[in-house]
């Protein structure tokens, strides 16, 4: 058998001069010229197609099940200039919102309710460190907030060392605060030359009191004899007057007697106002509100500031906290009133009163032992 020739592919012939070639398919110039009307008629159609008054039949369309409750009339209607600009389409509107049904075809699909997961476990409020208790002398008791805006108390607990019934505040084993008594009329008399040589750094004498019922006031009656002793002893010496004023205008009063008495003899710690409930009794400022407590004590502090002494406020967690307005008696020390071996008051005190059961020579009987964290003198 002979094998087909690369030459037998095409029969070569000329006709009127023109080389032609004939092989098995269709000739090379057929394709070309059928390629190029094809692509003539597709753009004429896209033309026409294209053209602002071709007639569109919408129904010719095919039904996608589009939902045009959204969409703007001038494209339903196919009316006005059809020149969109794509803020002519509100895309979030053809979205559901959040919470509505969807329905695809037939079926209506639930959209996915938000999982709520359980709420956290409140903290116990003795232990987030927000809280403080507050024991009151009707016998209730509550955890309550502590403010934030008020200066938080940073004494570290181990610096607390109380000998015998000497109590003292260390830091690196060296100590920082200074021992003192109070000394009032039920005390009686005292020699303060056995004060000093027992330990003794400083003593807070009472001046006098205003009644709980009658609103008279008193003086004690050793306070000037008591006030030259303390100071000839080398003791450092303050004073408090227990005040049951139910106005600024008695505060004032008192506050004048106090600087009377002093009779500008130099005191080397602070002048403090001692207000509170009387024990098993009630007592004239049992109505007072906490506000007209708060003025009250401020009358009393800013007269005692503008004499040149140091005011101090006198009070136990109760009152401190409940019954006055310490952040707007932030300006003034406190001389807290809190027995026991260690202090729970969450704010900053610079006097703490930690028994009412001492004893020291040259006083008859018990009598309240204090610390100062505070050296008073350098001030």
């Amino acid at each position: 058998m002979k094998l087909p020739d690369e030459n037998d592919k095409y029969d070569k012939y000329y006709d009127d001069g023109r080389e032609t070639f004939h092989g098995r398919g269709t000739p090379i110039i057929y394709a070309i010229g059928g390629v190029s009307v094809f692509v003539l008629i597709i753009l004429v159609i896209v033309i026409l197609s294209n053209s602002p008054g071709r007639n569109q039949n919408t129904q010719s369309r095919p039904n996608h099940n589009f939902n045009t409750e959204n969409v703007p009339d001038e494209i339903n209607n196919n009316t006005g200039n059809n020149q969109l600009h794509v803020d002519d389409l509100s895309f979030w509107e053809m979205f559901p919102e959040r919470g509505e049904d969807i329905s695809i075809g037939n079926e209506e699909v639930v959209p996915e309710q938000p999982v709520n997961s359980p709420s956290p476990t409140p903290l116990d409020p003795s232990e987030d460190g927000r809280h403080t208790l507050i024991e009151r002398r009707n016998g209730t008791s509550d955890w309550v907030p502590v403010n934030p805006f008020i200066t938080r108390n940073n004494y570290d607990p181990l610096g607390f060392i109380l000998r015998r019934d000497r109590m003292g505040y260390f830091e690196f084993d060296k100590p920082v605060s200074y021992l003192g008594i109070d000394i009032s009329r039920q005390n009686g008399r005292v020699d303060f030359n056995q004060i000093k040589n027992a330990g003794i750094d400083f003593v807070m004498l009472r001046v006098g009191a205003r009644g709980y019922e009658t609103g008279q006031i008193t003086i004690d009656e050793d306070f000037d004899t008591n006030l030259t002793a303390a100071i000839d002893s080398g003791l450092n010496v303050g004073v408090y007057f227990f005040s049951q004023a139910i106005n600024e205008t008695e505060a004032t009063e008192e506050a004048i007697l106090v600087i009377e008495k002093l009779a500008a003899r130099k005191i080397t710690y602070p002048v403090v106002f001692h207000m509170d409930f009387i024990a098993f009794d009630s007592s004239r400022i049992d109505g007072l509100s906490r506000a007209q407590k708060t003025e009250i004590t401020t009358t009393f502090c800013n007269y005692i500031s503008g004499a040149g002494y140091t005011p101090m406020i006198y009070g136990n967690k109760e009152w401190l906290i409940e019954q006055i307005d310490l952040t707007k008696l932030m300006d003034y020390d406190i001389w807290l009133s809190q027995p026991r071996d260690l202090p729970d008051y969450p704010y900053k005190f610079q006097i703490w009163q930690y028994s009412f059961t001492g004893s020291v020579l040259g006083v008859l009987g018990h009598v309240n032992m204090n610390i100062s964290f505070v050296d008073y003198t350098a001030r």
